[in-house]
């Protein structure tokens, strides 16, 4: 009974959002569907282009990571998948500084929001296509070899056909993570490349319109929600087998890593020069630099603390198959509705802002923490919980001598990424926070302020120190509880 009423509240409360506006602020009135239209355009073809061109760049990059499979090589394959993995799991707002200082002057409107979301994602792309190719496509690439086929005819024969269904999933996830992005388009959109985020923002913000933003949430997330049901049922088994990929290797797709990274770090690093010309404005500002970094350092653990008591609370609430499904299907809601209904929760002042904002974070948080690893962890001890239920042990003692042990890790890692997240956010914040509370919002009003990149980048570099500080305590809190004695 106990499990069941934990399960009935975390469901409440992923869904929160929706079944509180929806109770506060039925629809009224008909939605203006040439608006709705107009933004749903934009987010499709800001989607569309983003996803094509992250799969474009990650197929060419993945060639370069297939030139180190080898075991010899494999510490440089691990180093390059770092690289590439860095700016889609770091906060948005260094690829946006990075990209603000490298290209001058900036396209403001859809093709800067492609250009950003491109780098965002083209490494994750390539990482993945990467196994995906050396699983499914290594044995035919070394028969292709010995037969003498060229390079040309094994991608246009084997290679493309083996992988379309994957490229089809693949180019859905990106599309669809690109389609419900919300602090990209709310910074470099501009007037003419307003998303369907975007908008559901300015109809609480500029037009009080309640009733038609929960609508336009409400059909964004069917949509998202029916592309996430496509792309979990086509989940690919792999099938791994080593195998001479030399048709595949590419000296260009390593040379393209090196590139695409040297820029993007380039782009962030220059920022500092022209920051520290004007470092005395910071002898005036270091009192709230000062409550700022506190504030960033507050709103990391705190999240980290939410997700990783989250994390460890579903792990005793499965088994579940109900529970289960819906844990895999749920899609996060619009941020900026989340962010809109703890807002009305409770009063915008004091301590408050440090509670709502962790736990908004939090929620968005949870589906991608879930898919990231959590699911598969908790499915691999299913046979462990099996054993331990047949020799008499009770759920309590099962999840706390068992499975907290051997998860805890795991989950103070994914935790400590969603810190990372919440000390760099500033989209969800500006709505739920009455001033800058944190380094990330400063860095954002510094942004949009007059474009003073140099003092952003430097003021981002303390966002970094407090991303790593929190990430660094949630993973020492799972280290230091997976190893409590299991006896």
């Amino acid at each position: 009974m106990i499990r069941s009423g934990l399960r009935a509240g975390l469901i409440v409360f992923l869904l929160f959002p929706f079944l509180f506006l929806i109770w506060n602020f039925p629809v009224v009135h008909a939605l203006d569907r040439a608006e709705f239209l107009w933004a749903a355009g934009n987010s499709f073809w800001q989607a569309f282009g983003s996803a094509s061109l992250s799969l474009l760049f990650g197929l060419w990059g993945a060639c370069g990571l297939i030139r180190y499979s080898s075991p010899a090589r494999r510490s440089w394959r691990r180093a390059l998948e770092v690289i590439l993995l860095i700016p889609n799991f770091l906060p948005p707002l260094f690829v946006l500084l990075a990209a603000l200082n490298l290209v001058d002057p900036f396209p403001m409107g859809l093709p800067g929001v492609i250009f950003i979301h491109t780098l965002m994602n083209w490494g994750l792309v390539a990482v993945v296509l990467a196994g995906l190719i050396e699983d499914k496509a290594g044995a035919t690439a070394e028969l292709a070899l010995v037969e003498g086929a060229s390079r040309r005819f094994f991608w246009r024969k084997a290679l493309l056909p083996l992988l379309a269904r994957d490229l089809g999933l693949l180019w859905l996830f990106v599309f669809a993570v690109c389609f419900g992005s919300f602090a990209i388009p709310l910074v470099v959109g501009g007037g003419r490349g307003t998303t369907l985020e975007v908008l559901i923002y300015e109809k609480i913000r500029l037009s009080t319109d309640w009733g038609q933003a929960v609508l336009i949430a409400s059909l964004q997330s069917l949509f998202l929600f029916a592309l996430s049901w496509i792309v979990a049922r086509g989940r690919p088994a792999l099938r791994s087998r080593r195998a001479q990929m030399r048709l595949l290797e590419m000296k260009s797709g390593v040379l393209l890593i090196l590139l695409f990274s040297a820029l993007l770090l380039w782009g962030y690093l220059q920022g500092f020069p022209a920051g520290w010309e004007q470092a005395g404005i910071f002898r005036e500002m270091t009192g709230d630099l000062r409550r700022a970094f506190m504030g960033s350092l507050g709103m990391g653990l705190f999240t980290g603390f939410f997700c990783f008591g989250f994390l460890l609370l579903t792990s005793a609430l499965l088994p579940s198959a109900w529970f289960e499904k819906v844990l895999s299907g749920y899609m996060a809601p619009s941020s900026a509705l989340t962010s809109f209904a703890f807002l009305l929760l409770t009063p915008n002042t004091g301590f408050w802002p440090f509670v709502k904002i962790p736990l908004a974070v939090s929620l968005v948080s949870l589906p991608v923490l879930w898919r990231l690893g959590w699911q598969g962890a908790l499915d691999s001890l299913s046979r462990q919980r099996e054993v331990a239920k047949a020799l008499g042990a009770s759920e309590f003692l099962l999840w706390w001598r068992v499975l907290v042990p051997q998860t805890a890790p795991l989950a103070g890692t994914l935790a400590g990424l969603a810190a990372v997240w919440a000390c760099g956010d500033f989209a969800m914040s500006r709505i739920l926070a009455h001033r800058d509370l944190t380094l990330a919002m400063m860095t954002e009003t510094l942004i949009s302020s007059g474009y003073r990149l140099g003092l952003a980048t430097v003021v981002s570099g303390g966002v970094l120190a407090s991303a790593l500080i929190c990430f660094l305590i949630m993973k020492g809190a799972g280290h230091v509880l997976g190893r409590k004695p299991l006896s």
